[in-house]
C-alpha cells in the first residue's frame, strides 16, 4: 500500500510549536527583553520578509522587489510595527505579523511612496482583517489569481510535504508566472538569496512530488487534472 505523507498530525504540532515559541517571545519583548525580539526575528523573519513582499508586489512596485536592501529595509520597517504593537497582540489570535498586516502595510506605503488610505486606529482591526487560524493562506490564494475550487487543497498538500522554504519558492514562482514575469526563478532567486537554477530546480521537484502524491495518497484523486500538475 503506497506510503501517505500527507500528515496533518505532523503540520498541526509545528504550528502549535510555532505559536507557542512566538507567544513566549512576544511575551519578553514586552517586558523590553531585546534579545527575544532579536531572536524572533532570527527565526521568523522569512514569515514577515513573505508578507512584505506580497504588499510591495499589491503596490505595483515591482522595481523594488529586484533591490535587495530595499526589500531588507522595508522588513525592518514591519518589524519594527511588530515590536511597536507588541503589547496589544494576543495569542489567541494571528500571528503578530499577520494581526498588524494594515498597520505594516501603512509603514511600507510610507517608506516607498504609495498612495495608501489613512490607517484605521479601531480597536481589532487587525483581527478583523486576517483569520486567526491562517498564517498566510488568504494571501496566496488571492495572489495566485486561481478561481479553481480544489486550489485550498493543492495548496495544503504541498506545504505539508515540502520544507517552509521550498514551499514559499513554488508559490512565488507561480505568482511571478501569472504576473507575467518572463524570468521568475530570477525574480525569485533574488527574494531568497538562490540561484535561478537551484529555484526551477526546487520547482521541479515539487511538481514531480505533487504528481507522485496525487497517484498515490488517497483523497488527492481531485488534483490529477489541476492545471499546474497536468501541464
Amino acid at each position: 500500500m503506497p506510503k501517505n505523507t500527507h500528515d496533518d498530525s505532523g503540520d498541526g504540532s509545528r504550528r502549535s510549536d510555532d505559536k507557542k515559541r512566538v507567544t513566549d517571545l512576544m511575551a519578553r519583548i514586552v517586558e523590553g527583553d531585546d534579545a527575544a525580539f532579536f531572536t524572533l526575528v532570527l527565526e521568523f523573519n522569512s514569515r514577515v520578509a513573505y508578507n512584505v513582499l506580497q504588499i510591495v508586489t499589491d503596490m505595483g512596485r515591482r522595481d523594488i522587489l529586484a533591490d535587495a536592501d530595499e526589500m531588507s529595509g522595508l522588513v525592518t520597517e514591519a518589524w519594527l510595527v511588530v515590536r511597536e504593537r507588541a503589547g496589544g497582540w494576543s495569542p489567541d489570535g494571528a500571528m503578530p505579523w499577520r494581526w498588524a498586516h494594515l498597520a505594516i502595510r501603512h509603514r511600507v506605503s510610507e517608506a516607498v511612496g504609495h498612495r495608501s488610505s489613512p490607517l484605521m486606529e479601531a480597536d481589532g482591526v487587525e483581527d478583523a482583517a486576517w483569520s486567526p487560524t491562517d498564517d498566510g493562506g488568504d494571501l496566496i490564494l488571492t495572489r495566485l489569481r486561481c478561481d479553481d475550487a480544489r486550489l485550498p487543497l493543492m495548496l495544503t498538500t504541498l506545504k505539508d510535504n515540502l520544507s517552509e522554504r521550498d514551499y514559499l519558492v513554488v508559490v512565488e514562482y507561480l505568482q511571478q508566472k501569472g504576473l507575467g514575469d518572463p524570468s521568475p526563478s530570477h525574480t525569485v532567486g533574488r527574494i531568497y538569496a538562490l540561484r535561478p537554477d537551484n529555484v526551477r530546480q526546487i520547482y521541479r521537484r515539487a511538481r514531480k512530488r505533487m504528481q507522485g502524491l496525487v497517484d498515490d495518497v488517497p483523497g488527492l484523486e481531485s488534483l490529477r487534472d489541476f492545471w499546474w500538475l497536468a501541464a
